[in-house]
């Protein structure tokens, strides 16, 4: 039963990512990595399209065992350098596997070592709305006693 609870209240990771920028982000993956000094293979899939982007990121960080840092650029697409472009902004599962490979876009048979949620901003996307008119105009009220 204690366990049921704690897997509930298991909180997602967030990384937030802007659009056709360089974003630095920290994750601690060597808790889980069974490789010594592995590369990461990062896989973003989009909700609302659940199209599928894989690269692999450099991990940055000076200190392993405490965090990894990763310098991803968003808006160009390299995939085995750490860039990508991601397409509309709005809401992506990730999924980050280890590895002994800085070509290999294929998580097949890889070790999962974490996954959550990556938030893609556009400060210049403007949704578009459509206004509906509603007709006819005349409110009917339903009386049951007439």
């Amino acid at each position: 039963m204690l366990i049921g609870f704690l897997k509930q209240r298991k909180k997602r990771k967030m990384i937030v990512i802007n659009k056709n920028t360089t974003t630095n982000f920290v994750a601690t993956l060597f808790e889980l990595s069974q490789l010594t000094n592995p590369d990461y293979l990062f896989e973003f899939e989009s909700d609302q399209t659940k199209t599928k982007y894989y690269t692999i990121i450099a991990d940055i960080s000076t200190n392993k065992s405490r965090y990894n840092e990763f310098n991803f650029i968003e808006g160009t697409n390299n995939p085995t350098s750490g860039s990508l472009d991601l397409g509309s902004p709005g809401f992506y599962n990730y999924k980050v596997f280890e590895q002994n490979s800085t070509s290999n876009l294929n998580p097949t048979g890889l070790n999962e070592v974490e996954q959550g949620k990556m938030k893609l901003i556009d400060s210049t996307y403007q949704p578009s709305f459509t206004q509906h008119s509603v007709s006819p105009t005349t409110n009917v009220v339903y009386n049951p006693g007439q």
